[in-house]
């Protein structure tokens, strides 16, 4: 999520609404799913070093993380959140 330039307070709470919304998302996966998720995103690791990571191969990682990512999509458009207005 980018920071808010202005600071504004509904800004700020909508972000934190929006982060807790895909955090709720984001526990409903599978573990697996979580951890693909967590790895890319947070340690920024490759789909090559996730895979090692759990022991599958390359292709198999970046159909969890596209499977992911539109689990996460549907859960936020049920909470009323477009998956392009979240980003």
């Amino acid at each position: 999520f980018a920071d808010t330039p202005d600071g504004q307070p509904d800004h700020v709470c909508a972000r934190r609404q929006l982060q807790s919304t895909l955090a709720r998302a984001i526990g409903h996966l599978p573990v697996r799913y979580q951890k693909v998720v967590f790895l890319y995103y947070t340690n920024e690791m490759t789909m090559k070093e996730i895979g090692e990571v759990l022991g599958v191969n390359e292709s198999r990682v970046s159909q969890i993380h596209k499977t992911a990512l539109k689990r996460m999509a549907t859960a936020l458009e049920s909470e009323g959140i477009h998956s392009a207005a979240a980003f």
